[in-house]
């Protein structure tokens, strides 16, 4: 019988406040960062007004780190010191490694006053922290989707692989093997995926899932991250359509040492960021 994934950790999402007044839920952010090693960061962006909304993000600088911006309702306006001006609509996403510095504004598109998605912050291997920055923005169409009898997959970053599905996303991280699924489950359904790496999170963001471990069956609530063991598929069910997040990879096991939007591997790092961002070689 094929070993299944135990639930170990919960931690529930908090309201919170960021950029220009928008209100958000932050799901974890800060220490203990080993706890969800190699992700530093999620927040579920959920507005149905655009009071909500605040002024957006204006600009602000990242180094250290890559953002993946997943939508599901509307979109929002990317701009950088670059001159790049980019859009993401409706059920798509972004994918932006800031290397060793972006200074970008993310502007929200509401659709009819609604706005639903999430942002992600993945740290960066030490080696690769100063490299040049990279965008790619993916439509909707271009995301591939497994179907499956009991719900669907969208594979957003990285790539499942069983002995009958190889599906890959268009952007892969070998780094940290980072994966990303925005997954739907229908009522009393059944759902096995098979996620290889030993950190596997799943966040709920609509109803109720059951995470099937050989020995237990916990519940995972609406607003819920759960921190799975290192091995095993992943098994899930639920009694009502539910839609939830799946982040997985591998542990860089390295120091982390964040402060504000600069995520680095020492203090020292930490200070140079923020000397090089006032005295303009940020961006250099």
């Amino acid at each position: 019988m094929k070993s299944t994934r135990s639930v170990i950790h919960c931690i529930d999402a908090v309201p919170a406040s960021d950029g220009a007044g928008v209100q958000l839920k932050r799901i974890m952010s800060q220490p203990p960062h080993r706890l969800m090693d190699p992700f530093l960061m999620l927040d579920e962006l959920k507005a149905d007004d655009n009071e909500s909304l605040g002024g957006g993000f204006p600009p602000h600088p990242h180094r250290g780190i890559e953002t993946i911006s997943c939508m599901l309702v509307g979109g929002f306006r990317h701009e950088d010191h670059m001159g790049n001006r980019r859009e993401v609509g409706n059920g798509g996403m972004q994918w932006m490694n800031s290397g060793r510095g972006v200074i970008h504004s993310e502007m929200p598109l509401p659709e009819q006053d609604r706005l639903h998605g999430f942002q992600v912050w993945l740290n960066i291997p030490r080696q690769a922290k100063m490299s040049d920055p990279q965008y790619l923005d993916v439509n909707r169409a271009d995301i591939p989707e497994w179907i499956l009898p009991d719900g669907k997959c969208r594979v957003l970053v990285g790539a499942l692989h069983n002995e009958e599905t190889q599906i890959q996303a268009p952007v892969v991280r070998e780094g940290t093997q980072a994966l990303m699924l925005d997954v739907n489950i229908n009522t009393n359904g059944r759902l096995v995926l098979p996620v290889t790496t030993s950190k596997v999170m799943i966040y709920v963001y609509h109803g109720s899932v059951n995470v099937v471990g050989n020995e237990s069956v916990i519940p995972v609530n609406q607003s819920s991250l759960a921190v799975l063991s290192e091995s095993g598929d992943l098994e899930l069910t639920a009694s009502e359509e539910s839609g939830f997040i799946v982040l997985a990879g591998e542990p860089l096991n390295e120091p982390v040492v964040q402060s504000g939007p600069f995520v680095m591997n020492s203090d020292e790092e930490i200070e140079q960021a923020f000397v090089d961002y006032r005295e303009g070689r940020l961006v250099g």
